[in-house]
């Protein structure tokens, strides 16, 4: 699916953004940020990060870089792992495991709204560079939104 973005039709000004496996929004200033990591794996759950509907705990443009650095950390010294193991990003927000000798490893996003919980995703190394891509479309997305170069007026 290609990267998507656009106003959110409930006329709230908030900016949306739908990728392969991150999805979420922004408000025009970047301080109200919800990020949703949605599974490849286990059927149709996400892993939520940001405040929406009174639920979860609040990050801006600069947490979700956080939260991308933590992740690309996790994924630059594991990625490359054999074998059973299981180990945790710093902030415990992401876990990257294998769970059987040569079978696909499992990231695990541990959200913090806890209406989500937690989504997996199941591949290789590349498949999360991909994610990790991706993730760097979407910070890119949240810093044009803040600059007033996205989205194209309705």
């Amino acid at each position: 699916m290609p990267f998507k973005v656009f106003l959110a039709p409930t006329g709230s000004g908030n900016t949306v953004f739908e990728g392969d496996v991150i999805n979420g929004y922004t408000t025009p200033d970047g301080k109200n940020v919800v990020l949703k990591f949605y599974s490849n794996d286990r059927g149709y759950t996400c892993g939520s990060f940001g405040f929406s509907d009174k639920s979860g705990k609040q990050i801006d443009a600069e947490g979700a870089k956080a939260l991308r650095d933590e992740f690309a950390n996790l994924i630059e010294t594991n990625a490359a792992k054999t074998g059973v193991f299981s180990t945790d990003s710093s902030q415990k927000h992401f876990r990257l495991s294998r769970e059987v000798d040569g079978a696909p490893m499992i990231l695990a996003v541990i959200g913090t709204d806890p209406r989500f919980g937690t989504s997996y995703h199941r591949g290789d190394a590349e498949s999360f560079k991909k994610v990790l891509a991706e993730f760097d479309t979407v910070l890119k997305t949240i810093e044009d939104v803040k600059a007033r170069k996205l989205p194209a007026e309705k």
